[in-house]
């Protein structure tokens, strides 16, 4: 093996030193398409490129496509082709970016730090984007909450997003790598840019986790804006989990997400309740109107029972906190909050943030009788892969 590439190899495994393991974070990129075409370019400086014991220098802003061809990957640049690879790897040299953007089917670029590995899994070509704890939860924030918060909001959701990390790092073990970087794992888009307090709050944060009376990560679920108040992990899910119960938040309530409506004709109404098993009783006088003084799992009509959730994911609504009234022949759907509601409410954080709060105290006031402490006191660990 050539002293340059294995000085590569070994520069890859050890990645993640400095962390609590020795490993990098393993996470499938576009892991929801179907990429065949993908664009790698090298942007803000040269990348190394390894597959099949050849190395070669992809120059800074210089292009390669690779294409999938079968169970091999053909790469090549505007000149020449470059070589045929089982898997190709491609590490970003100090201060290099890659840049990927998958053209087949076309998708925007994403700037990416660290080490891509790139194989054929049927039909597609799957990335792996190999980097340390830090890199990766500084992506995911900005993913998830933007930027231009507040220094204790973005403490707060690294704390979170560290948990999520620790708690359900084996996800997609039996797969090759430790989480994706869809929404159902933690929303990752690649290197974060574009606000210093992003990857400040990772580091000031250390190697804090939340952990239950067992001493275990938490299920550190988050949602938009809870609507005034949060859901319970029984209603929602039906696990029950002493730190995810209902918390009344008065913090959300300025954002446009706290209320929405949504209008339906009487007759679809009816003929929707039918089709769920409701039947009409020419004896009995049915009010259509059902409005609960708090979150609760199930709309009422007489005897007639429907979960909140089925009419949220039939009807594609905001969430499944709303009120039910008949107004002038048509039902109004008065709703509360954007997402499943349980757990961390970002924009109530947000606001608790700007006004003061600590991020301990945030976390604490969604998170109820929980505990933060050092990752290591509980040896939390990334499966080597």
């Amino acid at each position: 093996m050539p002293g340059k590439l294995r000085r590569i190899l070994l520069s890859a495994f050890f990645l993640g030193c400095g962390q609590i393991w020795a490993n990098p974070v393993w996470i499938s990129l576009f892991n929801n398409s179907q990429v065949q075409n993908v664009a790698l370019t090298a942007y803000a400086g040269p990348v190394t490129a390894f597959g099949d014991g050849k190395l070669f220098t992809i120059a800074k802003g210089q292009a390669v496509n690779v294409v999938l061809n079968g169970e091999k990957l053909v790469a090549a640049n505007t000149d020449s082709l470059i070589g045929v690879f089982e898997q190709l790897t491609i590490i970003a040299d100090t201060g290099s970016i890659i840049r990927i953007r998958p053209v087949l089917p076309l998708t925007a670029s994403r700037n990416y730090e660290a080490t891509v590995s790139l194989s054929a899994d049927i039909g597609r070509i799957r990335m792996i984007n190999q980097l340390e704890e830090r890199s990766y939860l500084a992506g995911v924030i900005e993913a998830e909450t933007g930027t231009g918060r507040s220094e204790e909001f973005y403490k707060a959701v690294a704390v979170i997003c560290r948990t999520y990390l620790y708690g359900h790092a084996n996800r997609h073990e039996s797969e090759g790598f430790h989480l994706c970087d869809e929404t159902h794992c933690q929303s990752y888009r690649g290197k974060s840019r574009n606000d210093a307090r992003i990857p400040a709050a990772v580091e000031a944060t250390g190697d804090t986790v939340i952990v239950d009376n067992d001493s275990l990560p938490i299920l550190a679920a988050y949602h938009a804006n809870c609507g005034g108040e949060t859901e319970s992990a029984k209603n929602a899910w039906q696990i029950d989990m002493p730190y995810l119960v209902p918390v009344s938040d008065p913090y959300c309530s300025a954002f446009s997400n706290a209320r929405w409506k949504k209008t339906i004709s009487i007759d679809e109404w009816i003929q929707y309740l039918i089709k769920n098993g409701f039947k009409i009783n020419p004896a009995v006088v049915t009010d259509f109107s059902f409005r609960p003084d708090r979150r609760t799992p199930n709309y009422k009509v007489n005897t007639f029972v429907l979960p909140f959730k089925q009419i949220r994911n039939d009807w594609n609504l905001r969430s499944a906190f709303f009120d039910v009234s008949l107004e002038d022949g048509k039902i109004q759907l008065d709703g509360h909050g954007y997402g499943h509601g349980v757990g961390l409410c970002q924009e109530g954080a947000m606001e608790m943030g700007k006004r003061g709060y600590k991020y301990e105290e945030i976390i604490r006031f969604y998170y109820r009788n929980v505990k933060l402490v050092p990752a290591s006191k509980i040896q939390a660990q990334i499966p080597n892969l």
